[in-house]
């Protein structure tokens, strides 16, 4: 185990600069903050490059172990009571196998409620979760928190809009996308392989994506409220889908 005692240390830098999208995607890494965080990763088979700890530690696979400080974990840590054990982590990108629910995700902007929308189909037993279009970032310091953990054991793949109208247009089950105006409710059975597909937070689904799913449907509201939260509609979804 390797000590550090000054904060310009380079591989601090290094980690302090993945709050960057550009050095995250320039590195391929991402950090992880949290005893119960890491404990998912370490049970997911995830192995860190990086582990930085304030307290004695084992060894975890081929990851520098690095003791440091309090002061100096809060110069790295995101939280505001940094926690005793940060680890760096490879970004994992997948593919998508027409099996079970998928879930994508057309212009997700918000971290947030990517975490969230993450964290949801890993709860209900989601296959996988796709990117599509100008979506943010999953492996962002907000995302990846608002996971809990998730995001060690969630399938993400990304693709670009056109590879998405097509994946939908040639699923081999059923596409569904949501559209406050469909006729159809929600509530109704589901044939696997599942695609749910749902729209940005601002503007719901695009005329492409809408056109190009098999069935589309509506998620009934009885107050006043414009719409739902794209988390909140897509929780709903999964379940529903799932049988849950």
């Amino acid at each position: 185990m390797l000590t550090i005692t000054s904060p310009q240390n380079p591989t601090l830098k290094l980690i302090r600069s993945l709050a960057e999208k550009k050095h995250r995607q320039e590195h391929g890494l991402f950090v992880a903050e949290g005893e119960n965080v890491l404990e998912r990763a370490r049970q997911e088979g995830w192995e860190p490059a990086y582990l930085l700890t304030t307290e004695p530690a084992e060894p975890w696979g081929k990851a520098a172990l690095l003791r440091v400080d309090e002061k100096i974990m809060a110069t790295v840590s995101a939280q505001n009571n940094p926690p005793a054990r940060i680890g760096v982590f490879r970004q994992r990108w997948g593919e998508v196998s027409p099996e079970g629910t998928w879930v994508a995700l057309e212009d997700m902007r918000d971290p947030g409620n990517l975490g969230t929308i993450i964290r949801t189909a890993d709860a209900a037993g989601a296959s996988g979760v796709i990117l599509a279009g100008q979506s943010c970032d999953p492996y962002s310091p907000d995302c990846v928190r608002a996971t809990m953990g998730s995001i060690f054991g969630m399938p993400l793949v990304r693709l670009e809009q056109k590879h998405f109208l097509d994946l939908i247009r040639q699923w081999p089950g059923e596409s569904i996308g949501t559209q406050m105006k469909a006729a159809e409710s929600y509530r109704r059975a589901y044939r696997t392989p599942t695609l749910l597909v749902m729209g940005s937070e601002g503007k719901g689904l695009s005329p492409e994506a809408a056109a190009a799913c098999s069935s589309l449907v509506s998620i009934p509201m009885k107050g006043g409220a414009e719409s739902l939260n794209v988390a909140i509609a897509t929780g709903l979804m999964l379940f529903e889908a799932q049988g849950l």
